[in-house]
């Protein structure tokens, strides 16, 4: 199970990485203003996301796969497509010479920080959290 696991995890890694570089430059840049407040709301909107898709999910369920969660948090359609536009988005100056508007910088840097934070963190608290440590496992 490893061999689906750690890739996608490393990924989710990597863009937390990346979407922490790119938040620091914008606030090194433009410190304490509204743009820090749009990507900071962004970021927390959609870091409660994977988590919240993974208890809808499951929350009435009656027992759970060792890797129903993890499998769900990492495999999310709704997070992948959010994560890869975010990241599309961000690297649009590649296919048109013009910048990026600032706002839609902010945004899409907010969104794939925060996809990305909210599936990391899932994978170790998203059980806890939901109160589907409670349910039985079966392997």
């Amino acid at each position: 199970m490893g061999i689906l696991l750690l890739p996608a995890f490393l990924a989710y890694v990597a863009a937390v990485i990346y979407g922490a570089i790119r938040s620091y430059k914008i606030i090194e840049v433009h410190g304490v203003s509204l743009w820090l407040g749009l990507l900071l709301a962004a970021a927390f909107i959609c870091a409660i996301v994977p988590t919240l898709n993974v208890y809808l999910r499951f929350k009435d369920a009656t027992s759970l796969w060792a890797f129903d969660v993890p499998i769900s948090l990492l495999f999310n359609p709704i997070a992948a497509v959010l994560l890869v536009a975010s990241f599309a988005v961000l690297k649009s100056h590649w296919l048109i010479s013009q910048p990026l508007p600032l706002p839609l910088s902010v945004a899409a840097t907010g969104v794939l920080l925060g996809i990305s934070v909210g599936t990391v963190l899932g994978l170790f608290f998203a059980e806890q959290l939901a109160g589907l440590d409670q349910l039985p496992r079966t392997h």
